[in-house]
């Protein structure tokens, strides 16, 4: 079932508050909700402005302050706060606990306290790693069991939104991002990483006929669902429009290797799978990582998310060949390397 928004002279129109919208999920809400005439976006903007052309409304906020959180909930009305800004690096967050706290944790709730006082859906951009991955297999009702700092915030913060009275919420849980930043190109990530957030290193590298490493050591997500930003963006927007309350799984729909995703990359875009070297784990990212466990293999299943929200998500290849064309229509087509 759908959310009926308030009416406007447009028909149905739905006004629609996101933060981390230069970021790479953010961006792709955006990029679609500008394709609908019956959604008005607000922006909530913490750091360097949006590169593309601004037609909404951007509202300059950081999310650690609590207190300028809930003015701008109660100052935009909205219908639908879909929250995805995040922080990313892991050692840093290790290391500066407090204030990450405060920036996830206590943002998070007052989002949703604000939600649930102006009447607003809340949808919460949440993580597979509040598993732990010993689990063979885990969906959408499993218990979480996070085994770092990150997905312990994420943990504690669907569990915040659940217990806040008369809240209409879905948490959205997404995994090994990849693709286009369609606001904000610069700020994209393409390092390599011991997250599953690997995609947009590969792609950068084989687009420059470069060798991709891909490591296989200790201290990486070895097995994960990998999620095109476009995709997961449709099924949050979808959630955004839905009018139950639950946790749900908007990841790809097919497990894989690291390994694995780095070859489909490769045949997607017709690069020479010589391009692609397993190598252990960078030495210097050991050491900043020592102290921090990473969820090694998190299979999983979305089969109740794709029948709630009426669609399925990408396996593999589907999201990889989606992506090129959108690559190729952003940048234009990578230089090929013929296969031997």
């Amino acid at each position: 079932m759908l959310y009926a928004w308030r009416d406007s002279t447009a028909g149905v129109h739905m006004r629609l508050y996101i933060t981390g919208g230069t970021g790479l999920v953010g961006s792709n809400i955006i990029r679609l909700a500008r394709g609908r005439n019956d959604i008005e976006i607000i922006a909530a903007q913490y750091g360097p402005e949006p590169e593309w052309e601004v037609d909404y409304d951007l509202d300059p906020l950081d999310m650690a302050d609590t207190q300028a959180a809930r003015a701008s909930i109660q100052r935009y009305q909205p219908d639908v706060v879909i929250h995805c800004a995040a922080i990313l690096d892991h050692p840093w967050m290790d290391q500066h606990r407090a204030q990450t706290w405060r920036a996830t944790v206590e943002g998070n709730l007052a989002f949703a306290q604000s939600c649930a006082e102006v009447g607003a859906r809340y949808v919460f951009v949440s993580s597979d790693w509040v598993f732990d991955g010993r689990q063979p297999l885990v969906d959408e009702e499993s218990p979480p069991c996070p085994v770092l700092f990150y997905g312990f915030m994420k943990a504690v913060c669907e569990r915040d939104i659940m217990g806040v009275a008369g809240l209409s919420y879905g948490i959205g849980r997404l995994a090994g991002v990849y693709g286009l930043n369609y606001s904000s190109p610069s700020l994209l990530r393409k390092d390599n990483d011991v997250g599953f957030d690997l995609g947009n290193y590969v792609v950068d590298q084989l687009s420059q006929g470069l060798i991709a490493e891909i490591w296989t050591g200790p201290k990486i997500n070895e097995v994960a669902h990998p999620t095109l930003a476009s995709d997961g963006a449709e099924m949050l927007l979808r959630l955004a429009e839905h009018d139950e309350n639950g946790i749900y799984h908007c990841w790809g729909s097919e497990a894989v290797s690291r390994l694995q995703f780095a070859y489909h990359f490769a045949d997607t875009f017709n690069v020479d799978r010589s391009l692609i070297v397993p190598v252990p784990t960078d030495p210097a990212v050991l050491d900043r990582y020592r102290h921090i466990n990473i969820p090694f293999r998190i299979v999983t299943s979305n089969e109740s998310t794709c029948r709630a929200l009426g669609r399925r998500t990408y396996n593999v290849r589907d999201g990889l060949r989606d992506f090129k064309a959108q690559w190729d229509a952003f940048h234009g087509p990578p230089p090929q390397t013929p296969h031997p």
